[in-house]
């Protein structure tokens, strides 16, 4: 059996952002895409075995996405070099791909950047702030920013997927 297609989220703890973009493309691509792809998340700062933030959970329910089960994992090499896209939260996410992964950066896009026409300019587009130790309704408005820009991404996203397969078949 051959590889699916893997998408890889990254933020600093695995705790908020990226267990956020995980729980709901998963939820986006499900019944439809969910066999032929492999969705993941993980941090930058190394964390290992912790679960995604009381209110990150919170907030993911509200959208009909239960992530009570997620664990954070660290960004490995592996992962990095297993993955076909990597979609970052931060710069400076991609500054850490780039310094320690340097052969896989051509994968690696801001979440707000991917999919757009002036990918070489990243500085244009906005950060996912983190919302570590802020409120509720900081999260809420986290979760709602990731979710636009998945909806936004969602038909390049399907179109990868299914070049890969059609790839695959060949």
């Amino acid at each position: 059996m051959s590889r699916s297609y893997h998408i890889l989220f990254v933020c600093s703890g695995n705790a908020c952002r990226s267990p956020m973009a995980e729980g709901l493309l998963k939820k986006k691509l499900f019944p439809q895409f969910l066999k032929k792809v492999e969705i993941e998340s993980a941090g930058t700062l190394g964390f290992s075995g912790s679960p995604a933030s009381p209110l990150t959970i919170q907030v993911a329910k509200e959208k009909g996405v239960d992530i009570s089960g997620h664990r954070s994992q660290p960004l490995t090499r592996e992962l990095v070099e297993n993955t076909d896209l990597i979609l970052v939260m931060a710069n400076h996410h991609k500054e850490f791909i780039r310094n320690n992964f340097p052969d896989f950066i051509d994968k690696v896009f801001l979440l707000t950047e991917f999919g757009q026409n002036d990918p070489e300019n990243e500085q244009n587009f906005p950060e996912i702030l983190d919302p570590i130790g802020e409120n509720l309704s900081f999260h809420r408005k986290i979760i709602e920013q990731i979710d636009r820009e998945l909806v936004r991404i969602l038909p390049i996203i399907k179109e990868k997927i299914e070049k890969h397969k059609n790839k695959k078949t060949k």
